[in-house]
């Protein structure tokens, strides 16, 4: 399944990470995406972007998509999305949190819309949603 809407993209990713599915999870971003790692460092190009969403996975992520925003302007899309993420087999542990992000997505030829920059740590780092008025 593919985004018709920039919007659907948070959702198929939690459905995607909560399933394990790396290449389920690599499809939703264009060649040359680029992932913003917990820690603030980009991770671009297709190696990087796999070995960072390999190291989400290991963690046995929960992923609840809360809701998204889009503003588009032609085939370009700023997102704000929310969820919440336990860690671990079981994703009842206390490493549970609510966190939102920011993201770009681009529509493709074929209609679809992909990640182009991806920023799921971004509250954290900011303080607080900083698409927020």
């Amino acid at each position: 399944m593919s985004a018709n809407d920039p919007e659907e993209l948070p959702r198929l990713f939690a459905e995607r990470a909560n399933a394990g599915d790396i290449e389920g999870l690599i499809a939703l971003y264009e060649d040359g995406a680029t992932l913003v790692r917990a820690d603030g460092v980009p991770a671009s190009g297709a190696g990087e972007l796999r070995e960072s969403l390999e190291g989400l996975l290991a963690m046995t992520p929960r992923i609840l998509a809360r809701g998204s925003r889009a503003v588009r302007a032609g085939d370009i899309a700023l997102m704000s999305s929310s969820f919440h993420m336990t860690l671990g087999p079981q994703g009842d542990n206390d490493s549970g949190f609510e966190g939102s992000s920011m993201e770009v997505a681009r529509r493709q030829p074929d209609g679809r819309w992909l990640y182009v920059i991806d920023d799921p740590a971004s509250a954290s780092r900011f303080g607080s949603s900083p698409m927020q008025t």
